[in-house]
């Protein structure tokens, strides 16, 4: 059986024999016509007999934009990009043996398409080489690349294609100290570094101080580092295709092609991790004023380039180690930021939505049991059912907190509201993942100690999943939204009201708390659970990790407000809060300092897409801003978090979101909990 595509005749391939198509790209040679047009030869072979090919990786670019190859001597229509790859990648007298999925995979046959898709992990895993395509430069970006190989030799001397963390805080105390005193230190002294195996690697502490001097900045260099150039390399459109990550991942051997120029994975690695290690370093001395900073260094600090690809790079040097299930790949490529101008692209993207998941079944160390729950590449699938069949194994396997990742709008609009849009990013969770990316932290116990396992029930209609049935404790109801009539967009700050905002932010929380005088006994009460909600109930330690707040920004708040008590128009607040300070500035006058100014970007940016409610029992809530009255808080076993449920006119449920529920966090509500089965549809 032969299929058509393009004016080629697709022979069919033998599942059986793990068969896959090859490329024989042919040589320019003296054939005028091959000069212009790249050609090849296609034939099969088996992975199981361990076939010499290079595979390619590299995004497919436009369709609109097409160019002609030639396939068995049959002009073959190809993205202008790949056009542009093939080009640079033909050999000059001998034919290389490649893999190409646009060329060697029938696209048209969405059968073969989900088996070669589902082989893709050992095909790129036993390629000799992958070459990944960028793109071609731009005409300065050839020195870029040279640039980025001395510096990847010399840091990936230095360790730096291990990681950066121990070369950050050492780099830091370079940074402080004056060069001289550093000099007294023995060149030939070592130090050790334990890379992610769990080995220890000697470092010369001469060449890593050396290597810090040579980009610093802050002696007369001038070989510094491009950061523009750079910036253009990292961001181009590779770095945020879903799919490459599984190809620069799993082999052995990998290298990037930039126009004529290349360089190693490692070596890529090493210089990228330099760049990260002066930028936290620059960052922390910038937030906490230790040091004058010139130009260059904000040039770094702005940069927002590196997340995407610390990602890809960092991956090959985790897997050797170390696998992943699918839920610690989805949270890894699927968090974002919801204000991306600021921080940067985060989140990975996929043309077919549906290859959100398949592209990382390769690498999920749990794929062979998903298979069993249906999870696998299937295209003849909807992106509906992948996603719905994801998040069921995902839940049976206990990972309730997945739920968090239900946010609104659904780019996928068919979606069920308990099944995450995995085709976009998820933004703004009230908590963080450790390096595992499956525990969260900080915790939360909304619900009580969680369950070794959660029961879900799958509800179905026509064969097809319809809901799902969990334990729930229906709370509270949200009694009042509230409001910010001048605010135009809920997902950016405006510089002019860059100190306003968090005034306005906290004063709207105290309003809230008027709604039940029963609740807050004193004024103080209402201060501490306006300061605690305004920010989530979290805070950023000074090592930048996300803790459980206490009491400490009781006092920040006071002093915030009493600072701008001219701007508070309620008379009952104004008056609490004059009583209030001559309280504090008595007992508390020794710590009585100027406001940290942590607490107003804190209240900022947990501001973003959100907005303050309070619920009938008097309880403030931070949640996002599509909450909206008489939705009810629910606490749903096997979470840590509350969530907000929206009641249908059956008498189900749709989940709206996680949320914030002062006074509830660790479980005081539970206490007299009525649990019983909601379906969630």
């Amino acid at each position: 059986m032969t299929q058509t595509t393009k004016g080629y005749q697709y022979r069919t391939l033998q599942r059986c024999r793990n068969e896959i198509r090859l490329l024989r790209i042919l040589p320019a040679d003296n054939n005028k016509k091959l000069k212009l047009l790249p050609a090849c030869h296609v034939f099969h072979a088996s992975l199981d007999e361990q076939p010499d090919f290079v595979a390619l990786s590299y995004v497919w670019g436009s369709s609109t934009t097409q160019r002609v190859i030639l396939v068995e001597d049959s002009e073959f229509r190809v993205t202008k990009n790949l056009y542009d790859a093939l080009m640079m990648l033909r050999p000059f007298d001998d034919e290389l043996v490649i893999w190409i999925d646009g060329l060697c995979i029938n696209q048209s046959d969405n059968e073969e398409k989900s088996w070669q898709v589902d082989l893709m992990a050992d095909i790129y895993s036993k390629a000799r080489r992958v070459v990944a395509w960028l793109g071609p430069a731009e005409s300065e970006d050839d020195s870029v690349v040279d640039y980025m190989n001395a510096l990847g030799e010399k840091a990936e001397a230095c360790g730096l294609d291990n990681g950066f963390e121990t070369h950050q805080r050492l780099w830091h105390i370079m940074a402080l100290f004056p060069r001289e005193r550093l000099d007294l230190v023995q060149p030939t002294a070592m130090i050790e570094l334990e890379v992610p195996s769990g080995e220890i690697l000697k470092v010369s502490l001469g060449a890593l101080r050396k290597s810090f001097y040579s980009i610093s900045g802050w002696h007369g260099q001038e070989n510094l580092l491009p950061v523009a150039g750079m910036e253009r390399f990292f961001t181009r459109p590779w770095w945020g295709r879903m799919w490459v990550l599984q190809e620069i991942t799993l082999p052995e051997n990998a290298e990037f092609f930039y126009g004529s120029k290349r360089i190693t994975r490692r070596r890529c690695t090493a210089a990228l991790h330099a760049f990260c290690a002066l930028r936290l370093v620059l960052m922390n001395i910038h937030i906490n004023k230790l040091k004058p900073l010139n130009g260059y260094h904000f040039q770094i600090i702005e940069a927002l380039f590196q997340h995407r690809p610390e990602v890809m790079l960092s991956s090959w040097n985790i897997y050797r180690y170390s696998t992943f299930p699918l839920v610690a790949l989805l949270r890894a490529t699927c968090v974002g930021s919801i204000n991306p101008n600021r921080h940067g692209a985060h989140h990975l993207a996929a043309t077919d939505p549906r290859d959100k998941v398949f592209a990382l079944l390769g690498l999920a160390a749990d794929r062979k049991k998903l298979a069993k729950m249906g999870v696998f590449p299937d295209y003849s699938r909807s992106c509906e059912e992948i996603y719905t069949t994801t998040m069921v194994a995902m839940l049976r396997q206990g990972h309730m907190s997945l739920l968090s990742f239900c946010q609104s709008p659904k780019i996928q609009s068919n979606l069920p509201s308990w099944v995450p849009d995995w085709s976009r990013s998820a933004t703004h969770m009230l908590q963080d993942v450790r390096n595992d990316h499956v525990t969260l932290y900080p915790e939360f116990s909304a619900s009580g100690p969680l369950p070794s396992h959660s029961k879900i029930r799958v509800i179905k209609r026509e064969g097809k999943v319809a809901g799902i049935s969990l334990q729930c404790y229906l709370y509270d109801e949200i009694h009042e939204v509230g409001s910010f009539s001048k605010r135009i967009s809920s997902h950016v700050v405006p510089l002019n009201e860059t100190h306003s905002w968090p005034v306005k932010w906290l004063v709207e929380f105290m309003r809230l708390t008027y709604h039940n005088s029963q609740r807050y006994v004193e004024f103080s009460d209402r201060v501490h659970a306006a300061a605690r909600t305004s920010i989530g109930g979290v805070c950023y330690s000074e090592n930048t990790e996300m803790v459980r707040v206490g009491e400490e920004h009781f006092l920040d708040a006071v002093r915030l407000l009493k600072n701008n008590i001219e701007k508070i128009k309620s008379n009952r607040i104004r008056l609490g809060l004059q009583q209030l300070w001559k309280k504090v500035t008595q007992i508390d006058k020794p710590r009585m300092k100027a406001i940290r100014s942590k607490f107003g970007s804190e209240i900022i940016g947990k501001s973003l897409g959100r907005l303050p409610f309070v619920t009938g029992k008097g309880h403030l809530v931070l949640g996002p801003e599509y909450v909206k009255r008489g939705d009810f808080v629910a606490l749903i076993k096997g979470t840590q978090v509350p969530f907000i449920l929206r009641r249908q006119s059956d008498g189900q449920y749709q989940l709206v979101s996680e949320a914030y529920v002062d006074g509830i966090m660790d479980g005081e509500a539970i206490k007299n909990a009525r649990w019983c089965e909601a379906n969630l549809v």
